[in-house]
């Protein structure tokens, strides 16, 4: 009898709580956010990532009534960022900019392959154009006369990036594949390091982001060959885009989104990819991002986000296998 009393005592208790709980994590939702938020960006200070991810900051901080901090945690292509954000709280606090690199890294890295599946989509930003550049010491100015060279003279032509298994280098990995060329690869500690060496004419070739090639191809100091995109950039009008140089199977831009651990409420994720969508809606931040870095916007959902994310994990791999990269 006494047994029975207990169990009874349990089933009530469990009802109150579950009563209670209810109400007060749906409250909670509705209070959020009551403090600062932290956002961790996993490249440098000025970088295209950085950029992006404080702009969007700023403009989330001011819907949301709370600060938005940005943290660089720089290291392994961004996986170090992701990390540190796959390991916080899943309550909505802690974001993540990610770039294309959260999508070629399972590609390279066995550890990024690991946290992707710890980490949840939450708004796509938008893509960013990369453009096809060559030394102004390769006889060439468009697209097809690259290719055509670099058949012509094989084992000869080579491009630099900024690492093994970074963007760039996996962009220039995935238009050999397109246009059956083969380029030979000379890894930098830096898209930095790679530029100077195209403006040095010490190397052939590269792809560059938009954002760090439109003062090389303006200046003349290297010729930009063609962008990805649908349409041509305002910032640099004169370079075609793949599709207008003869390669339209070729469209590889950056993408960049907002990330949250795995286990973020379903309504708190909502709530974010709300307000960041709205805060790409409005003009003056779409003036900077575009303007600044010649980013294309998106605004699509999370689950729109997601379908992307699996997408580009699964080209990059492929990618990755024809350039003959394993996981390390």
């Amino acid at each position: 009898m006494m047994h029975k009393k207990m169990k009874q005592l349990a089933v009530a208790v469990g009802l109150a709580f579950t009563a209670f709980a209810l109400p007060f994590r749906a409250h909670a939702a509705d209070d959020f956010p009551s403090k600062p938020l932290k956002m961790y960006v996993g490249f440098s200070a000025g970088s295209a990532t950085d950029i992006v991810g404080r702009v969007v900051a700023e403009g989330l901080a001011k819907r949301l009534g709370q600060p938005v901090v940005v943290e660089n945690k720089v290291g392994a292509g961004g996986s170090i960022a992701a990390q540190q954000t796959a390991r916080s709280s899943a309550d909505g606090y802690t974001l993540l900019t990610v770039s294309s690199a959260i999508a070629v890294n399972p590609a390279v890295y066995k550890s990024a392959g690991e946290v992707l599946p710890q980490l949840e989509p939450v708004a796509l930003i938008g893509y960013l154009p990369t453009v096809l550049m060559a030394s102004n010491k390769m006889p060439v100015n468009t697209v097809q006369e690259f290719v055509d060279y670099v058949k012509k003279n094989p084992g000869t032509v080579n491009f630099g990036s900024s690492g093994i298994g970074g963007s760039t280098h996996m962009a220039m990995e995935a238009f050999g594949m397109t246009t059956g060329i083969q380029l030979t690869h000379i890894p930098y500690k830096g898209n930095g390091q790679a530029s100077a060496a195209l403006l040095g004419n010490q190397i052939d070739a590269m792809m560059e982001t938009i954002l760090l090639a439109v003062p090389v191809v303006t200046s003349e100091r290297a010729k930009g060959l063609a962008i990805s995109g649908e349409k041509r950039s305002p910032l640099i009008p004169n370079v075609p885009t793949f599709a207008e140089a003869g390669v339209p199977e070729y469209n590889r831009s950056l993408f960049f989104g907002v990330m949250a651990p795995a286990g973020t409420p379903p309504a708190l994720v909502e709530r974010l990819n709300k307000e960041i969508n709205a805060v790409l809606a409005e003009p003056s931040v779409q003036e900077r991002l575009i303007q600044t870095g010649g980013l294309t916007l998106a605004s699509k959902s999370a689950a729109d986000f997601k379908k992307t994310l699996e997408e580009e994990v699964a080209l990059w791999k492929e990618v990755a296998k024809g350039a003959g990269i394993e996981p390390q």
